[in-house]
């Protein structure tokens, strides 16, 4: 009870503060965004006579942003994926530079943008590994790229005015990579192989702060009912 009556009281003397106070110029010059994949499934392109099991795709990363004239930006930072196929994976990280285009006023909650992204791989270029698989190994070569391409689409929301909720997609091209695996045939088993050429869905969330911090009356209110939900219910 003491801590909910606490909070309430900050929270007046927040909105408070920030009626008497509050700044008028939230521009959004550059910005820090933090996220990750749950999502990375990749393209496969060849599968005989049954395809192999992704288990799980995953990736992080850490961008800045800056922004520029007519609601353009560039972004870079740096990223983390893997993506496991059954109990083998392939690994990737290093740069990834790119540019967004956004097209509403800032004054909207809701901000989309499309994007175009390079990224660079400075982890292992070619890994050849094998695994037990029924009385046999199955073989496992992966090539990643020293480079990949990729277009994207995403949307900001707006929990404050410099904090954002970013949902993004993309469909990452890589350059001269390859998947191969083979799982060999046996007495109860025809076994089977997988292909896929470097290409992969990315489907990530990430939380945004834009500076220079601006917290206007606005998010006062937004925090002060966010408050009182939390004590009353």
């Amino acid at each position: 009870m003491i801590r909910r009556r606490l909070l309430l009281l900050l929270s007046i003397v927040a909105v408070g503060y920030v009626a008497a106070f509050g700044q008028d110029d939230c521009r959004r010059r550059w910005a820090i965004n933090a996220g990750g994949s749950p999502f990375a499934q990749p393209v496969q392109t060849g599968s005989s006579p049954r395809a192999i099991i992704v288990t799980h795709g995953t990736e992080w990363f850490v961008t800045g942003e800056i922004a520029l004239p007519d609601k353009w930006a560039v972004e870079a930072g740096y990223f983390h994926t893997e993506i496991v196929y059954d109990d083998r994976a392939r690994r990737m990280q290093g740069l990834r530079l790119g540019m967004k285009r956004y097209f509403l006023p800032d004054r909207f909650p809701v901000q989309p943008f499309l994007a175009a992204s390079a990224w660079g791989n400075f982890d292992e270029r070619v890994r050849r590994t094998t695994a037990p698989y029924l009385d046999s190994h199955a073989t496992y070569y992966f090539r990643n790229p020293r480079l990949s391409l990729s277009p994207g689409v995403g949307l900001d929301f707006y929990l404050l005015s410099s904090v954002a909720f970013t949902l993004r997609y993309d469909f990452v091209v890589g350059l001269d990579a390859r998947t191969a695996i083979d799982q060999p045939g046996s007495s109860i088993d025809m076994g089977s192989n997988y292909a896929d050429r470097g290409m992969y869905h990315d489907l990530s969330v990430g939380l945004k702060v834009n500076f220079p911090f601006c917290f206007r009356e606005d998010d006062a209110w937004t925090l002060f009912y966010m408050v009182l939900d939390n004590i009353f219910y």
